[in-house]
């Protein structure tokens, strides 16, 4: 059974490493990639930008050096995420089911309401959001 669980960002920051970014034709970063390592030993993952169908591949190849290099649980903060389409949700499934395979707790946090209309109305809200109605709150 996959261990994912949804939880509000507010981990402790420690030096940040930035890796992915890329530019758009607008000289915009369409996706921005770091992560940082918690003294109680989780690893956090800060997504932002779009997590689309050009830039799936690319953050699931660094979630998964992450979950590779870390090997506990991993947090994927999206509270900066301003775009997710169904490669993006894809993307989010092949790290969930990756850091499944390697023995890891996998949490999403802070989505935006926009991106969780989309579980909900694709059904992912039953695996992403369960731990979250669990606690009380309206997946």
């Amino acid at each position: 059974m996959m261990h994912i669980r949804l939880v509000d960002a507010g981990a402790d920051e420690e030096a940040a490493v930035l890796a992915g970014a890329r530019e758009g034709p607008r000289g915009a970063t369409p996706l921005g990639l770091r992560h940082r390592i918690c003294p109680a030993g989780e690893a956090v993952v800060d997504i932002a930008g779009e997590l689309d169908i050009a830039t799936a591949d690319q953050a699931v190849r660094y979630v998964r050096q992450v979950i590779d290099r870390h090997r506990g649980p991993v947090t994927v903060n999206l509270a900066a995420l301003e775009f997710c389409d169904a490669g993006g949700l894809g993307a989010l499934l092949r790290m969930a089911s990756y850091a499944e395979q390697a023995g890891c707790l996998f949490q999403l946090a802070s989505p935006r309401p926009s991106l969780v209309k989309i579980m909900r109305i694709t059904g992912l809200h039953r695996r992403f959001l369960k731990f979250q109605a669990a606690a009380g709150l309206s997946p």
